[in-house]
């Protein structure tokens, strides 16, 4: 018998270890497989397009659930910016024009939510509110309590020499909406604000079941428990506005007239 050079037996044996090596990869399941079905089969992973936000749900849905007739629906977003200012402010707007024109003067910069909230908004049949508040802190927010539409008794029109006039509307009184919101401390217990004066708002949009009011009247309690309650009507462009806060050794009243736009 002829006896195999040292050469053979090495090709020999590499030979057996390449087909084991081969044997064993055939009989085992590939991880990276395994690992792509489960991402798949995650639940709670949700496609890129179940992941991106639906443009019409821009705002937010409040939980006012008992909404007046007439109404049909609303939302609101909430903002807030630096400001100096310490009084309580509500603005109506009924076209698109009116609302960018009050962006631009609030808003220098960074308003998309904002935009986009505004040109989501049919003013054929609905109107645009915004309820604002100083606070001393960013930590507050304004929260919508209530929605209601009353009838006012017209008792207030007057002609332009202050008697009452015929023509200053209604005897039997035009429908108002009425808006209730107060500012809400949103810190948690153990957390500690930077004392910097903020304005904190919300815009809001009421949609109508037919045609939108012209005339609003809104009540905001602010973060000191002062109250300050605003009345205007679009078509007038005119607004005004009383302030009370209530003390434990009394109280003290003020109130004003001013540009409603």
């Amino acid at each position: 018998m002829t006896r195999p050079s040292r050469r053979t037996l090495l090709c020999s044996t590499a030979t057996l270890v390449g087909l084991s090596a081969g044997c064993l990869a055939d009989g085992s399941e590939s991880p990276s497989d395994n690992n792509d079905d489960r991402s798949d089969a995650d639940e709670g992973s949700p496609s890129p397009d179940e992941a991106e936000s639906d443009p019409e749900s821009v705002g937010e849905d409040g939980d006012i659930d008992d909404l007046p007739d007439g109404v049909a629906d609303y939302r609101t977003l909430a903002y807030q910016y630096g400001s100096e200012s310490t009084e309580s402010d509500v603005g109506l707007f009924r076209d698109a024009d009116d609302a960018a024109n009050w962006l631009e003067e609030r808003f220098p910069s960074d308003t998309e939510p904002l935009d986009e909230f505004v040109d989501r908004t049919d003013f054929e049949t609905s109107i645009l509110v915004s309820l604002e508040s100083d606070t001393p802190t960013p930590c507050y927010e304004i929260v919508l309590e209530s929605i209601d539409i009353v009838e006012s008794d017209g008792e207030d029109d007057t002609g332009t020499d202050g008697d009452e006039s015929d023509e200053g509307g209604d005897d039997d009184g035009t429908d108002e909406l009425v808006l209730e919101a107060a500012v809400r401390n949103t810190s948690a217990e153990d957390e500690v604000c930077v004392q910097s004066i903020a304005t904190v708002g919300r815009l809001v949009r009421v949609t109508f079941e037919t045609e939108p009011l012209t005339t609003v009247s809104a009540t905001i309690v602010g973060h000191d428990g002062g109250t300050a309650s605003v009345s205007m009507a679009s078509d007038s462009a005119s607004a005004s506005e009383s302030t009370s806060v209530d003390s434990a050794s009394g109280s003290g009243s003020d109130s004003q007239s001013g540009d409603g736009s």
